[in-house]
């Protein structure tokens, strides 16, 4: 039985399936640029925040990067798709469970605020957590563990005892790296997971099955 006191929360890709979302997004935004995006690129992106992703086009691509402008337009353009997005098997009855227990919730992004906003509200489960830390909050985005150590204190929970709930390897290294236990449930089949994470889930309703929830 895992011991814990408190739960953080990756978001896309973990709590609602918003990757189709982005990939769909960037295409647009390298094309108009004159790039041809694609999944290998996208996936060099996963759990790195935008700043990442615009990083990885002006490098790949060469085309000159506004970074608050860019990110400004890319949110844009997110926030216009949010109403496409659904939640993740298994998301509900686990911060259902984690409130019946009093259990400290987190989500702890590396998206902008104004991203988790849109996103949780479009749900209605903005009350569902304790605390909210995201990318431009922190110093330094996932894979470093500020993420992770900002939400553990704003929580008031050591982060021994906090569990990082995952789906890219960026996060499980961040969580890792914020000595958490973690447990990685990936979209995609990828052994570097097992490796990293303390333990491999195919969905939210069995790492609540692992939580004991």
């Amino acid at each position: 039985m895992i011991r814990y006191g408190a739960l953080l929360f990756d978001m896309d890709g973990l709590m609602v399936d918003s990757e189709p979302a982005w990939f769909e997004l960037q295409s647009e935004f390298a094309e108009a640029r004159g790039g041809a995006w694609n999944v290998d690129l996208a996936r060099r992106c996963v759990g790195g925040g935008l700043v990442n992703a615009l990083r990885v086009m002006h490098e790949t691509f060469g085309f000159a990067v506004d970074v608050e402008r860019d990110m400004a337009t890319m949110m844009d353009m997110f926030v216009a798709r949010v109403d496409r997005l659904e939640l993740k098997t298994g998301l509900t009855d686990l911060l259902v469970a984690a409130g019946s227990r009093r259990i400290p919730c987190a989500v702890a992004s590396s998206s902008s605020r104004r991203l988790v906003d849109a996103t949780l509200n479009r749900f209605g489960i903005h009350d569902r957590f304790d605390a909210i830390v995201t990318g431009d909050a922190v110093a330094r985005p996932k894979p470093a563990p500020d993420i992770f150590l900002e939400a553990s204190t704003r929580l008031g929970t050591p982060p021994a005892a906090c569990v990082v709930l995952e789906d890219s390897l960026a996060g499980v290294r961040a969580g890792r790296a914020a000595n958490m236990y973690v447990i990685a449930v990936p979209e995609t089949a990828d052994d570097g997971f097992a490796a990293l994470a303390d333990a491999v889930v195919p969905d939210l309703s069995a790492a609540q099955k692992l939580l004991g929830l």
